[in-house]
């Protein structure tokens, strides 16, 4: 039986195909409960997207991609800046994520960028084995 893809994981599969493309590590886990996906960046070394059809105020990922959203790009709420995009601006979603990649090289230095990206990795394959 031939099982249709929700508009939202199709939308994450592709920004994850364009993510890879420019040397993301990226981890694809969809929501119980909703239609959300949410994609894990570079093993949480850099902020993560959550791709959902509706808005929450109970998750706190920068990059939040909504179907058919047209409400302010950007808010600032609990002390973190969120972006917000409808699925015509994956462009625009795609710059600003390698951005902010760019952003905490030059804060960090690449090479502990790539400590913090490799440590996530490790734990995160211990845990997984365990």
């Amino acid at each position: 039986m031939l099982k249709m893809l929700s508009k939202e994981r199709k939308m994450a599969k592709k920004i994850k195909l364009m993510l890879n493309k420019r040397g993301f590590i990226v981890d694809v886990k969809p929501a119980k409960g909703t239609k959300s996906v949410y994609l894990k960046l570079d093993n949480g070394a850099c902020p993560g997207i959550r791709i959902s059809n509706h808005k929450n105020k109970k998750t706190n990922y920068c990059f939040n991609m909504i179907n058919n959203y047209n409400g302010a790009r950007t808010e600032f709420s609990n002390g973190q800046t969120k972006h917000f995009y409808n699925f015509n601006s994956v462009g625009r979603l795609i710059s600003e994520v390698e951005r902010e990649r760019s952003n905490k090289i030059i804060k960090y230095g690449y090479s502990n960028y790539i400590k913090k990206r490799n440590k996530e990795t490790i734990v995160y394959n211990y845990n997984r084995a365990a």
